[in-house]
């Protein structure tokens, strides 16, 4: 197993939460602090570079990692303190233990990636701030600007501590933006190479597509959409909908009911002639639950409205009663046979 990446995966948040229970057990081994310890000292000197440059004091800056390892928690083990509520005594020890090594590992490569490798140095980047949503979660974030976010489940942003005069955003999953006017900064939003930029307007931008194209639905103002590293643009107006695809090679778009794509961010759950795959990865993903299915229909269309954040048992013994399927939910595992 490659311990390097699976350790770079548990930083992007990537790793399921029993991948990242095992990595921790490893870590808390005699074989996991070996192979930390060794590779912190490997990488630090490696590349310790005095001499090069003149900002460059490896001595002072270890004694400040040491000193401020606090000050960088690691951003799996404090998503808005999502998985604190689920994990064991053993687990918080050995996670504790995990911060210290790792946060070191973090704060190297940061360092020596912020040094160019021709005669000019220049300053770090700015910090990277990121937001993620697990299943089962959703958040409404107050951007530096004024804007607001409305952040679905299973969903990440990120963007830069200077963000006022820097409002590039990064998104995987799904998000609903109420963007503060700012001629002089314009707010973009970029997913799967797909960039959407507007001053100020409302609009939600979804990669919750199985062909990995990027849905952005606009409810206010005007923006622009365009491939990452493309001059070619596409004006979305209000009502507007475009599906597209880096690898699209034309710009489309549609007139759509706005007000039914945004409704989950009233907490509305809305099925309309949905799959069967496609009625499991939004319940797992609304509910942080695991659903296994049993059997299939000769046809299967999911279709019904669910307000107020309804519960995942009402939610299901209305489409079992109207589908024709048995289940059973035992905490967060569905099992549905199909009759």
């Amino acid at each position: 197993m490659d311990r390097r990446k699976q350790i770079e995966d548990f930083f992007k948040g990537s790793l399921s939460e029993e991948q990242a229970k095992d990595l921790l057990a490893w870590l808390d081994s005699v074989e996991g602090e070996e192979f930390m310890s060794a590779e912190v000292l490997q990488l630090w000197s490696e590349k310790s570079i005095e001499g090069k440059y003149k900002e460059w004091d490896s001595k002072s800056l270890w004694e400040k990692i040491n000193k401020n390892k606090e000050d960088y928690p690691s951003p799996q083990l404090h998503r808005d303190r999502v998985i604190r509520k689920s994990i064991l005594p053993t687990w918080l020890k050995v996670a504790a233990s995990f911060l210290i090594i790792g946060v070191c590992t973090l704060l190297v490569f940061t360092v020596v990636n912020s040094i160019k490798t021709d005669s000019e140095l220049v300053t770090s980047a700015s910090k990277v701030i990121e937001k993620y949503n697990p299943p089962g979660q959703k958040t409404k974030i107050h951007l530096p600007d004024g804007s607001t976010v409305y952040l679905n489940s299973e969903s990440r942003i990120a963007y830069s501590e200077d963000f006022l005069t820097n409002r590039q955003i990064s998104l995987v999953g799904e998000a609903f933006f109420n963007v503060a006017k700012d001629e002089n900064n314009p707010f973009s939003v970029t997913s799967n190479g797909i960039t959407t930029t507007a001053l100020g307007t409302s609009f939600n931008i979804s990669t919750f597509n199985k062909a990995e194209k990027v849905v952005v639905t606009l409810v206010t103002g005007i923006v622009k959409l365009n491939k990452v590293g493309k001059e070619d643009a596409l004006i979305l107006n209000p009502g507007e909908e475009s599906v597209l695809s880096e690898k699209d090679e034309s710009f489309d778009k549609r007139i759509v009911d706005v007000s039914q794509k945004i409704l989950w961010v009233d907490g509305v759950l809305r099925f309309e002639k949905t799959s069967m795959d496609e009625m499991v990865a939004v319940l797992e993903r609304w509910y942080g639950v695991q659903i296994k299915v049993q059997g299939s229909p000769e046809k299967f269309v999911a279709t019904g409205t669910f307000e107020n954040n309804e519960t995942l048992k009402n939610v299901l013994q209305v489409l079992s009663a109207s589908i024709g399927f048995d289940y059973s939910l035992k905490e967060k595992e569905v099992l549905i046979k199909f009759k």
